[in-house]
């Protein structure tokens, strides 16, 4: 057989086809491994594009006094001790029980679903259960809550009393304030901590809190990603896997405005 005047014989021809095969099956791998390489890229993109759309609408739920401004003074959203009706010069009148008045803004730029807030102590337990403040909380809006504290009374099984705090020790012990909110979009738990400001020496005169001297009298809020890791301060059984909803809402009896 001749070809462009050379005589190729059919072992030749075969050869080459051999040849022309293997370096097309190079061609192929190395074509589909750039492929490859593409799709996991725009995979890549896709995803990164996602988190910063999930970003850009997060919301951001902070605790501030009736007045929307930041809480520098405790005082200003546990007490002074108000009723929860008001007079008709719609200023809560003072009868004894110790109280939250406060609001829950969202700052950020996407809803919030499932807004609450607790108490912790300056070792960070929880010294509340959850107060709900609102299932949907929009960016820009403000939920107004208003409630006594409850005493946190708990019992065993046989309903013996095994820890009680009554709420003036809840006035008295509350340390930071701590919001927990989800993102309606992504589902990302949230949660942004309040802490009081204003120095106290007594809180530093054991020589465990000297860092307490050194917080300012308006301390920044601060935002963390998750659930507020910190445990209660009344037992909790290790082995009790629903505990978290053992402290997620008051009970019934609790009176509470909220208006959003």
């Amino acid at each position: 057989m001749i070809i462009y005047g050379y005589d190729i014989t059919l072992s030749d021809a075969t050869v080459m086809l051999a040849v022309v095969t293997a370096v097309s099956a190079i061609f192929t791998a190395i074509a589909a491994r750039h492929t490859k390489k593409l799709a996991q890229y725009n995979k890549d993109l896709i995803t990164q594009s996602e988190k910063q759309h999930r970003e850009a609408l997060r919301p951001m739920c902070v605790p501030t006094t009736t007045t929307n401004y930041a809480i520098a003074d405790f005082g200003e959203v546990l007490g002074p001790y108000r009723v929860l009706v008001h007079s008709s010069t719609n200023v809560p009148i003072t009868n004894g029980s110790p109280t939250i008045y406060l609001h829950i803004v969202n700052k950020g730029v996407g809803p919030a679903t499932n807004v609450r807030f607790h108490i912790n102590n300056i070792q960070r337990q929880r010294i509340t259960r959850d107060f709900l403040v609102a299932h949907v909380l929009p960016p820009g809006e403000v939920s107004k809550f208003l409630s006594e504290i409850p005493p946190l009374n708990i019992y065993d099984d046989s309903g013996k009393l095994v820890f009680g705090m009554p709420p003036g020790q809840v006035t008295t012990d509350a340390y930071f304030i701590v919001c927990e909110y989800e993102s309606i979009f992504s589902g990302d738990a949230f949660h942004s901590i309040v802490a009081k400001g204003y120095l106290d020496t007594y809180l530093a005169s054991d020589g465990k809190n000297q860092w307490r001297l050194n917080r300012p009298i308006t301390p920044p809020v601060e935002f963390e990603p998750g659930l507020d890791p910190a445990k209660p301060i009344w037992p909790v059984p290790p082995n009790d896997v629903s505990y978290p909803g053992e402290f997620l809402n008051l009970p019934s009896t609790t009176k509470k405005e909220h208006t959003s």
